[in-house]
């Protein structure tokens, strides 16, 4: 079951939460499209976008309502706020100058899976982590890369929330395909989305982690299924796992305390 139904106090809250939703989703609506997605009145619908433009969220061009500016501030919050995050737009960006293939770093955030830094531009979906949409973990080389460095209980949390909904006919759908999945990411140190959540979508992902054991994300490559074949991704996870060992040793650099030798220096 998909716990995602928020409590009477909350319903305010989440129904512009949903608004907003939509705004991206139909990449711009009216009045009349947003009533009609939400189930909610125009008069209710009106009321929370007035709420939302006054405080800046949203905006009202030719009587559609599109997300302001505002939110490009959010963004940069969320991405540089994190201690890791110019050693992770570093590792994407060699990842990006070494592989034919798109590279970008996704973290899990409340069982969902997000891009944070990336050069994603994979035409058949714009959608696809590039615009902060987050996507489920079972179906992404990211995300399944994250969870399976989770102990079982975490999974399981994560799955009662979500389910295993299918993308496409090669999604996961089971709690035993997952774990079986889950078990072969460790064995082999990496993960693979073939086709789970895009169509023609291939992709690979890494975890890495702080030395403390935290997982911070995962680093990824993504392309056309067709362009790869076992040559191809023998070297694209070659390149991964370097990227993967860069990161995690830069972390420990940022974080190993200095010498005495380094402090007379």
């Amino acid at each position: 079951m998909v716990a995602n139904d928020p409590s009477p106090g909350l319903r305010t809250t989440a129904i512009s939460l949903q608004l907003v939703d939509h705004i991206l989703e139909l990449e711009g609506a009216s009045l009349a499209e947003l009533a009609e997605v939400s189930g909610f009145a125009k008069s209710t619908v009106h009321s929370h976008l007035a709420t939302l433009a006054a405080y800046g969220y949203v905006v009202n061009e030719d009587n559609r309502y599109h997300l302001g500016a505002k939110f490009c501030h959010l963004g940069d919050y969320v991405r540089t706020r994190k201690e890791y995050y110019r050693i992770a737009q570093e590792a994407v960006s060699r990842l990006a100058a070494e592989s034919p293939l798109d590279a970008d770093f996704a973290v899990e955030e409340h069982g969902r899976v997000v891009s944070l830094y990336g050069n994603l531009d994979f035409a058949n979906s714009p959608r696809f982590l590039i615009d902060g949409s987050p996507f489920h973990v079972h179906t992404t080389a990211s995300g399944k890369a994250i969870i399976a460095q989770y102990d079982e209980e975490r999974v399981r949390e994560i799955v009662d929330r979500w389910g295993l909904p299918a993308a496409t006919e090669r999604s996961i759908t089971t709690r035993a395909e997952l774990f079986a999945e889950l078990e072969r990411v460790r064995e082999q140190g990496y993960a693979e989305n073939r086709e789970e959540a895009i169509g023609g979508l291939w992709a690979v992902g890494k975890a890495v982690t702080s030395p403390r054991g935290e997982v911070y994300g995962s680093l990824n490559l993504s392309g056309p299924a067709y362009a790869v074949d076992d040559e191809t991704k023998a070297a694209q996870v070659e390149l991964l796992e370097r990227a993967a060992e860069s990161f995690e040793r830069e972390i420990r650099e940022m974080y190993r305390a200095p010498s005495p030798a380094d402090e007379e220096a």
